[in-house]
């Protein structure tokens, strides 16, 4: 056996104070968790330690030894085995629950269906998608040159449960239009519900329903029962056209012809996957264009220098037409980069260690609990001047024609995670935003219909904007 070479144990990391048998529990605030976290980090630096109820848990906010732990998944570092319990329990057999052997299986079919080839083409039915909302809100104003306190979350949230019902099981839902989609309604539940149990000091839902898990048990047979139909219309598909065995026209008849090969997956591990799928498909890429909103509408110089190169990059027409024009969006790619560093949609990520491991001459046990900060690099004065302000021209040193002078340490930015378990859908996610961001900034002026200080953000397993009311003004194709 290999001999850990270290000066230092858990036991000598500092934190803050707690109250006997309790902890820190108290000191927490679920929704505004990793500001908890980000703030202490402060104080106690790139390691510390915080106690719940029989739980001890270490925080790491330096991001290099983030970087360290997520590279080393699947070996050394695993998602937290609670939380792979409680992922299981809601039918999340797949990618994001499993482990090892069992992920590297699932992680092939989901990497594949996400390649830069494949996003490429779907581009048609992204642009189909961004049209059918360009649409939708032109048809909104009927007539009126704005509308106020408008919740414009709810219809990226839509649109991009359009885009990933295609991609997943071959079926266009128009979420868009149908405001009261049962689908979305249900998939809205899970999330929160998802991280209550994560962070529930005892799993009281195992043994007492509250009226809150009963609706949730509901809303979760109702989103299996809606899987099941679409896989059997996939497999009668596939019996029609039996073509699509060689060359899957969507992700669940990719699951689906894998039944015909060696180590097929299993009827709960295709459930699990579609479930994941569209799950992270929607409510990620959603919240990052609903953050890119709340920004425009408080940087209108932002917002006018998007709406002049969407001009200078589109012409006269003045209309997307091809995924290869989504390349020539410097300054709007450079803005999203800047969203996304200020606000990732995961800014913290539960994780454990499957042996022994050494962390800054630190020895940290086996099933070690770890809360590794992923936003806290990104906005941290030693790595990034100005840290929380947005300034999209730090992400241009080579266009800008007055590049932005101070720290930039691109490497410290943990948006999409790293190592192996990098998340495969970030090229679609970013020609989503692109898209969508087009489609709204070229015909709307976009201001916030409440004080800025009202906004703020909440962590339900996800980072999303609360109380996010914007007011859309129309304007014309000529008015800059």
């Amino acid at each position: 056996m290999k001999k850990l070479n270290y000066s230092k144990s858990i036991n000598n990391l500092k934190g803050p104070k707690g109250i006997p048998f309790i902890g820190n529990l108290l000191q927490i605030n679920k929704e505004k968790l990793h500001q908890n976290l980000e703030q202490w980090a402060k104080k106690y630096g790139d390691f510390y330690k915080i106690n719940f109820p029989g739980l001890k848990i270490v925080v790491v906010s330096n991001p290099y030894y983030v970087n360290e732990i997520l590279n080393n998944r699947p070996n050394k570092f695993r998602r937290l085995s609670k939380m792979k319990k409680v992922l299981e329990e809601m039918g999340f057999y797949g990618t994001l629950s499993s482990e090892g052997e069992e992920w590297k299986k699932h992680r092939k079919v989901t990497q594949q269906a996400l390649s830069h080839k494949n996003v490429e083409n779907y581009f048609p039915l992204i642009l189909k998608i961004g049209n059918r909302l360009e649409e939708f809100w032109a048809n909104k104003f009927n007539g009126n040159k704005y509308l106020d306190n408008y919740e414009i979350s709810q219809d990226f949230m839509n649109a991009t449960i359009d885009i990933t019902t295609n991609l997943a099981f071959g079926c266009d839902l128009n979420t868009v239009y149908k405001q009261k989609e049962i689908t979305q309604q249900h998939i809205s539940k899970v999330v929160p519900k998802l991280n209550e149990r994560i962070v529930s000091p005892f799993p009281l839902w195992r043994y007492i329903k509250t009226a809150s898990d009963r609706d949730f048990d509901k809303s979760m047979k109702t989103i299996k029962d809606i899987i099941s139909l679409f896989i059997e219309n996939n497999i009668d598909n596939l019996k029609r056209f039996p073509e699509r065995k060689k060359q899957p026209t969507n992700f669940l008849e990719a699951l689906l012809v894998s039944q015909d090969k060696e180590n097929p997956f299993s009827w709960e591990e295709i459930y699990g996957n579609i479930f994941t799928m569209l799950l992270t498909g929607e409510d990620t890429t959603a919240n990052s264009l609903a953050w890119f909103s709340y920004y425009m509408a408080t940087n209108k110089s932002i917002q006018y220098k998007i709406r002049n190169e969407i001009h200078e990059v589109l012409g006269e027409e003045f209309d997307i037409k091809e995924i290869g024009d989504t390349k020539k969006f410097k300054y709007l790619t450079a803005t999203i980069k800047e969203v996304l560093r200020l606000k990732p949609v995961a800014p913290i990520l539960y994780l454990q260690s499957n042996e022994d491991v050494i962390l800054k001459d630190t020895l940290f046990p086996k099933n070690t609990f770890f809360i590794t900060l992923l936003r806290y690099g990104g906005i941290d004065e030693k790595y990034f001047s100005k840290p929380n302000q947005i300034i999209p021209e730090r992400w241009m040193q080579k266009e800008s024609k007055c590049p932005f002078e101070g720290k930039h340490k691109e490497d410290v930015i943990l948006t999409f995670g790293a190592g192996p378990r990098y998340c495969p859908g970030k090229y679609l996610a970013e020609i989503e935003m692109i898209v969508f961001i087009i489609k709204l900034i070229k015909n709307y002026e976009i201001e916030l219909s409440v004080p800025e200080f009202e906004i703020s953000e909440k962590f339900d397993f996800t980072m999303t904007p609360e109380n996010l009311k914007v007011k859309l003004t129309m304007i014309k194709s000529n008015n800059y």
